[in-house]
């Protein structure tokens, strides 16, 4: 699609949603900028994206689970192709409905990490009103009401992977939040079967699709086969009810037709593509729309969606109600190619995963480092934003995990409370390399030059960057950059260049007096540094990186920044 086609449908979208009633900061977006329109607006870079206005309430939308398999492994939904659209022009992820920036903008302490979204310390201790049992999803569980009145959604370990998906999840939670995702609390709770009643008028779906009265033999025939603690005690997660009326999952491809917040279509938001690393890292190969929460909730006299990512109980090497099957993160569940391939050499051809070898230890179930590969890991089935993961999506995300330190996943890994201290330093150091081997691969796939500012020196005013890939240890000190100048009209998108490509002095570049354009109607002036990489091992960081720098009253600041974008990876 052109960009003058992309400008035009974003328009309509645009127009539609404020004859709805909604009016959208069009300043947030620089895409949207039509021709005539200045290339930065005075309040650039935006940090908020304001989705989060007053709107009517929305109905229900359940997502069929089956139909998003065949539509995406067969199909195909993503409606729009092109980067990522909800960034602003830094190239991060404003603050929305969907992402709040944290451990990648701020730093946390190992403390906040652990903390997470937590508001409470869990349920209650005391009797607890068993309400329900959802009728979705593969692990035991069943509703509670504490004595605060708060619900809870209690999720059962199975009988041959005690404290396998508890504890996965509860990392898991940890760490989505960490990065900026609307998550739910998540706690470690024991229990006892004399704490639990049945709440009058519970009911629960039979096998036959109807509903009838929830009994207490129920409870004891999910519990009997759930392992128990050395004191006789039930282990669980416990996860609290999101705030506002859940009204089904979220596509990771499209908009939803009766959200007038939801402009972007899902494949083009940032947080959604670059998610693929982070579910590489944690191997949560069940990324998929069925595993997300849209609630309708009231904030501040406002009411809006609020999008979460949920049910990780199929993290690392838990699969929910068993370990993580070997295929998973390495093939989707129906691969045509690979199918022909067996049946035409009668079994003899064997997947190249078959090589990779996990502890034989039931609370870890599969999950290795070894044997890892970015770039080969897959999802359950094709994922739509995943696929769409550009070179600048995977920076932004490698970025972040490589803000977790070792130090960071260790504390997360035991507040897991694995009963085997081998295994909870197992998984400690399986994570931190996952982390590595995601940071060195997607860190590297475009021009790493980061952390840009301005600072006055005695030969005048420079800018300062770092090769961030060089600064995490997976590059070699080798690099070497050059920066070329341009001189920005900001009201017509104009560049002039300026002088000659020169070299820069280590990570350093003098701005020349002469890199300024004219000045646009808020007074303000622009000059663009075009700063390449020169590496042996990464020739394509041969490709620049474009800064752009403001000048007016309040001083020099840096308000551009596009990095190229391209392949991310080798996956066969």
């Amino acid at each position: 699609m052109s960009s003058k086609a992309v400008v035009a449908s974003l328009a309509a979208v645009f127009a539609v949603t404020l004859a709805a009633g909604v009016i959208v900061d069009a300043q947030r977006v620089e895409r949207w900028h039509g021709e005539g329109e200045p290339r930065f607006y005075t309040d650039d870079p935006i940090w908020i994206d304001d989705d989060r206005r007053d709107i009517p309430p929305v109905a229900p939308f359940e997502l069929s689970k089956s139909y998003e398999f065949v539509n995406e492994t067969f199909g195909g939904s993503a409606s729009s192709f092109g980067p990522a659209l909800n960034v602003n022009t830094l190239g991060e992820v404003p603050d929305s409905s969907w992402f709040t920036n944290r451990l990648g903008r701020h730093d946390m302490t190992i403390e906040e990490v652990l903390r997470g979204p937590d508001t409470v310390d869990g349920p209650v201790d005391g009797p607890w009103l068993v309400t329900g049992r959802p009728d979705a999803g593969l692990t035991p569980k069943f509703t509670i009401q504490d004595g605060r009145g708060d619900t809870y959604l209690i999720k059962l370990d199975p009988a041959g992977a005690p404290e396998l998906p508890s504890s996965v999840e509860l990392i898991s939670t940890k760490i989505f939040h960490a990065i900026g995702y609307q998550v739910p609390e998540d706690y470690l709770v024991t229990f006892d079967r004399a704490q639990l009643s049945i709440a009058p008028g519970a009911r629960m779906r039979t096998a036959s699709g109807g509903k009838r009265a929830m009994k207490a033999a129920d409870l004891d025939a999910w519990l009997a086969d759930t392992p128990r603690t050395p004191s006789g005690t039930i282990r669980a997660l416990a996860s609290r009810y999101v705030p506002g009326r859940v009204v089904g999952q979220f596509r990771y491809s499209g908009t939803r037709s009766d959200d007038p917040n939801d402009l972007y279509p899902h494949e083009r938001r940032r947080e959604l593509r670059g998610m693929r690393v982070f579910a590489a890292w944690l191997h949560h190969d069940d990324a998929r729309s069925i595993n997300s929460l849209d609630s309708y909730v009231t904030d501040n006299g406002r009411r809006y969606l609020r999008h979460y990512l949920q049910d990780f109980g199929s993290n690392l090497g838990s699969g929910s109600t068993s370990a993580q099957q070997p295929r998973g993160g390495y093939e989707y569940l129906i691969e045509g190619d690979k199918i022909a391939k067996g049946l035409f050499s009668f079994g003899l051809w064997t997947r190249d995963w078959t090589r990779a070898r996990y502890p034989a230890n039931a609370s870890l179930g599969n999950v290795e480092a070894a044997y890892f590969e970015p770039w080969k890991w897959k999802t359950e089935y094709p994922q739509p934003a995943f696929d769409q993961m550009d070179a600048a999506d995977a920076f932004w995300a490698a970025r972040i995990a490589a803000r977790f330190s070792d130090q960071m996943l260790r504390s997360i890994v035991e507040i897991g409370r694995l009963s085997d201290l081998e295994a909870s330093r197992y998984l400690a150091d399986v994570l931190i390399a996952r982390r590595d081997k995601v940071v060195a691969y997607w860190l590297t796939r475009t021009t790493p030059l980061d952390a840009f500012a301005i600072v006055e020196t005695g030969g005048g005013t420079a800018l300062t960057f770092e090769n961030a890939a060089v600064k995490a240890g997976v590059a070699s000190s080798r690099a070497t950059s050059r920066v070329r100048w341009t001189a920005l009209d900001n009201q017509t998108g104009r560049q002039t260049p300026i002088g000659e490509e020169t070299a820069a002095a280590g990570d350093v570049a003098l701005v020349p007096a002469s890199a300024w354009g004219p000045r646009d109607a808020s007074g303000a002036r622009y000059a663009v540094a075009w700063i390449a990489s020169s590496h042996p091992d990464f020739t394509h960081w041969a490709r620049p990186v474009q800064v752009t720098l403001r000048q007016r009253a309040g001083g020099i600041d840096v308000v551009g920044v596009e990095r190229p974008t391209g392949a991310t990876d080798d996956r066969r």
